[in-house]
């Protein structure tokens, strides 16, 4: 009886060891880049190539934002995921990776139906039922806040004034004289537009929008008006029209019309201290 007792419990004793070695190989398990991270590096890089940023405290704020929603992402950082998860994790952040390098930043940076769009890579499949919702936390956390956007379409817009006055005015060098009177053309032009921006700033008028499907028109707006500010004309800059690419970015004409008719009068105070 002893010795079938014993017989019988061995198989019971190995299944035990069995369960103890499963344990000892998912408690030992290195900790891993997880989901989140994986996704909130590629997103700050696109973030990175379109404006400036603090891509450290852009990503900490992503990462953050999406482990709340995503619990799966802090085991993967404390190494606690089972062998067939971690590979599969790995297969999915691997996949990232390679469209981050390739520069594919439609989904993040995109205009707005790029935005709507955006999904991660098929091999994150396996990150579950709520691997698209992660995705898109990670897209709103790193997206560009009303503030910065004001500010940067003011920015950019008088830095491109700054070239054109440079060069089509002054043949590439501006005299010290014409700075020492009027300063640099990008702090004027900046300054002269401080109310325009301020005022954008207090309306919330680039807010970025809550849910993709509901599209704040002078957001989206002023960011196609930003991707083709390359394409626009000096002549366009000191013409004071507004350009119709640009349109949507302001809320009424009027305001519109100040703002590029103040860039123009930018540009003929440098043409006057010629």
């Amino acid at each position: 009886m002893t010795r079938l007792l014993l017989g019988l419990a061995a198989p019971a004793a190995l299944s035990l060891l069995a369960c103890d070695s499963i344990k000892d190989a998912v408690a030992t398990g290195e900790p891993q880049t997880s989901y989140c991270e994986a996704l909130c590096d590629w997103a700050v890089s696109c973030a990175a190539e379109e404006r400036e940023v603090d891509a450290a405290a852009l990503a900490a704020t992503c990462v953050a934002d999406a482990e709340a929603a995503d619990a799966d992402c802090a085991a993967a950082s404390a190494g606690e995921l089972d062998p067939i998860s971690a590979e599969a994790l790995t297969a999915c952040t691997e996949a990232i990776a390679e469209s981050a390098e390739a520069g594919e930043c439609s989904a993040f940076t995109g205009s707005i139906d790029e935005l709507k769009a955006g999904v991660p890579p098929a091999a994150c499949a396996t990150q579950g039922a709520d691997a698209q919702a992660t995705f898109t936390e990670v897209q709103s956390a790193t997206t560009e806040s009303n503030e910065a956007l004001c500010e940067r379409f003011t920015e950019s817009f008088c830095a491109q004034l700054d070239t054109c006055i440079t060069a089509d005015l002054f043949g590439g060098s501006i005299p010290s004289e014409v700075t020492d009177l009027l300063g640099d053309p990008v702090d004027l032009c900046v300054s002269e537009l401080d109310a325009v921006t301020s005022t954008c700033i207090a309306e919330d008028r680039y807010s970025p929008e809550a849910d993709l499907s509901e599209i704040n028109t002078a957001r989206q707006g002023a960011r196609e008006c930003l991707a083709e500010l390359d394409s626009l004309s000096c002549e366009q800059l000191f013409s004071g029209e507004v350009p119709e690419v640009c349109g949507a970015s302001f809320t009424d004409t009027e305001t519109a019309l100040s703002f590029f008719e103040a860039l123009a009068g930018i540009a003929v105070q440098y043409q006057n201290a010629q």
